[in-house]
Parts: structure tokens; C-alpha cells; sequence
């Protein structure tokens, strides 16, 4: 038990003590200097290397570059690309509603633009009956609604009163007097010609809706798109009509920003665009290259993805 407490109790060597010799004296597998791998490549690997990495980052350059310059799915075009747009032959075919509206479009003969929706013609109470000719001439380069042409406008100014008149003139039997039957009948026509000049107020174009004006340009299209008379199924007719109306529902939402009801239609005429003049292209090249240049769509704006995100189509509602 003694030696046991003994050597409990003796003092710690002063080797002990001292410090480990190994952490004290310098390493001599360490580098005084960086040992990475760039110092130690070879001159081929590094300008490989350097080559690579301008590439890269010319790569990237591009890629923004061409993002910027990217034609939005919208619009068809660049944002300062709007050229494309107003020298397209789809832009001189549509009529603007406030163009319409604001009478700067084809007026009568003699009637002063941004005047109230005249007559046509004199009433009897003015110069007297007005004749049909007169008349066809004063309706001859006007607008009308419903679809109506003007050739259908004069068998209407023409046929009308007439058939008006003479019904008019049998309605209590015919006289036997001829006098009285002549004098019956142009008090008939003046009556007619009233109606007559209504019916041309109400089916002028000035005083049509969005949706009156939205038939007319839709007949416009079919006239200077279609392949033949009568041509509304044509690709090139189907984009021309899809591209008026994502032109106005983009002019909508411009105008009235908290419209959301009407952002998914607009996507969905975007989509519908694109997959028409896809299957144009497929058919015949040319074609679909022309057609691009009428309705004023780049190429990138229907080819590859076309992507509306939520956040391009507020920028451009809200004009950013």
C-alpha cells in the first residue's frame, strides 16, 4: 500500500511538460506557396481553358441580347418595332372604332366631318321628295352595319318605298278616280321616304357598336385575306381575324386594366395564332412568310414556345 501511494505521489517529468516537438518545428509537407490547380496547368490547358470561358460568356451576351429583342407573343413584333405593325397590309384594312365614332372616316358627299349623322337627303318638307337616284348616290361610299353591303343598301333606298307606297295607296281600296289615286300615292311616298331616311340613320356604321364594327372589319379581312370570293376558312383569313382580335382585346385591357375576365381569351387567341400559321407553314413556306408580312407578325412571335407570362402581358396593360 506504501509503494502504491509513492507512486501516486511522485512529480511529472519535465519532458512531460515541454511542448510536442512535431507542433513546434515547421511541417515539411507543407507549401510556403499556393499549389492550385491554375499554377499548375500547363500552357495548352490554360489557354484552352481561357477560350472556353469567352465563349461562354459571349454565349450569354448573346442570349440576353436576344432576349431584349425578343418579339412579344402579343403585339407580334418588338417593342420598338412597331413599323411592322403600321406598314402591314391587316392595319390599312381594319377600321378604328374611334375612327368611326369620331365621323373621320368616308362621310356622304357635302356632309362635313365630325357632324352629327345626317339624313339622307331632303324631306318633303324641305326641298321636296328626294328621288332614289339621289339617294344611291349619297349612300354610294358609305359605311353600313349589319354586315350590309352597298349594293344591297340600294335595292333597299330603291325597292322599299316604292313597295311601301303602293301598299299604302290599297290599303282602303283603289280609288276610282285617277287623280285621287296619284295624289294618295305621293302623299304615301313622302311618308316612305321618312321611313327610308330612318332606316339608313339606323344601319349607318357611325352609329354601330363595338360588335358592328367588329363584323365589318371581319368582312374586310375575308375580302383582302381569302383566296376566293367567300374564303373564311383559309389559314392566312383565320390568322388575319385572329390578329384584329388580340389587337383589340389588348386595346381593351389597356383601357380597363382591372378587366382579368378577359386576359385568359387573349391567351387563348395567342395559342390558336400560332398553331394556325404552324399548320400554313407546314403546308407551303411562301405563303406563310407572306401572310406574316400582310398581318404584321415577326416570325419569332408564332415559332418555337410561345410563352404569355403574367407578368409581360401586366406590362403591357399597363404600359411599362
Amino acid at each position: 500500500m506504501a509503494l502504491l501511494l509513492a507512486k501516486s505521489t511522485r512529480l511529472p517529468s519535465p519532458l512531460l511538460s515541454l511542448p510536442s516537438l512535431s507542433s513546434s518545428l515547421p511541417s515539411l509537407t507543407r507549401s510556403p506557396f499556393s499549389t492550385s490547380s491554375t499554377l499548375l496547368e500547363s500552357k495548352s490547358r490554360r489557354k484552352a481553358r481561357l477560350q472556353r470561358k469567352a465563349h461562354l460568356d459571349s454565349k450569354a451576351l448573346l442570349t440576353r441580347s436576344h432576349a431584349l429583342s425578343a418579339p412579344d407573343p402579343v403585339l407580334g413584333h418588338a417593342r420598338g418595332n412597331a413599323q411592322i405593325w403600321q406598314n402591314s397590309l391587316l392595319k390599312g384594312v381594319l377600321l378604328d372604332r374611334k375612327d368611326v365614332w369620331g365621323n373621320t372616316v368616308s362621310v356622304l358627299p357635302g356632309e362635313k366631318s365630325g357632324s352629327s349623322t345626317s339624313s339622307v337627303g331632303a324631306t318633303a318638307e324641305g326641298e321636296g321628295a328626294e328621288t332614289a337616284e339621289g339617294a344611291l348616290a349619297q349612300q354610294k361610299d358609305r359605311l353600313f352595319n349589319f354586315g350590309l353591303d352597298s349594293n344591297e343598301v340600294e335595292q333597299l333606298v330603291e325597292a322599299l318605298p316604292l313597295i311601301g307606297a303602293y301598299q299604302s295607296t290599297r290599303e282602303g281600296g283603289m280609288p276610282a278616280s285617277k287623280l285621287i289615286q296619284d295624289k294618295r300615292f305621293e302623299k304615301a311616298l313622302e311618308g316612305e321616304m321618312v321611313k327610308r331616311d330612318a332606316l339608313l340613320r339606323i344601319i349607318d356604321l357611325r352609329n354601330a357598336a363595338s360588335k358592328g364594327i367588329e363584323v365589318e372589319n371581319t368582312r374586310r379581312i375575308v375580302e383582302a385575306f381569302g383566296r376566293e370570293k367567300g374564303d373564311t376558312g383559309s389559314p392566312e383569313v383565320q390568322a388575319a381575324i385572329m390578329t384584329s382580335r388580340i389587337h383589340s382585346l389588348a386595346t381593351h385591357l389597356t383601357s380597363q386594366p382591372r378587366d382579368v375576365h378577359n386576359r385568359r381569351p387573349l391567351r387563348s387567341l395567342i395559342q390558336k395564332r400560332s398553331k394556325v400559321l404552324k399548320y400554313l407553314r407546314s403546308l407551303d413556306v411562301k405563303r406563310y412568310e407572306t401572310c406574316l408580312a400582310k398581318i404584321g407578325v415577326e416570325r419569332r412571335a408564332v415559332e418555337g414556345e410561345v410563352v404569355v407570362t403574367k407578368k409581360g402581358l401586366r406590362s403591357i396593360i399597363r404600359g411599362v
